[in-house]
């Protein structure tokens, strides 16, 4: 399982895949429980890249 630890590591992979989102518009898909994360402690964002891909391929 990969994962990557804040928004910033989020928006860093998703520009590596050539799918490029603003820190605002992900916080904004998240609002709106668009983009899968998990938040296991105040402060604390988790994505797990598996689950990205496959909601960036319109699976989730």
């Amino acid at each position: 399982m990969r994962k990557v630890r804040g928004v910033e590591a989020l928006v860093n992979y998703l520009k590596s895949i050539n799918c490029p989102m603003g820190k605002s518009t992900i916080y904004n898909l998240m609002r709106t429980k668009s983009i899968p994360f998990n938040k296991p402690t105040p402060g604390v964002l988790l994505f797990d890249l598996d689950k990205i891909d496959r909601w960036l391929d319109g699976e989730l």
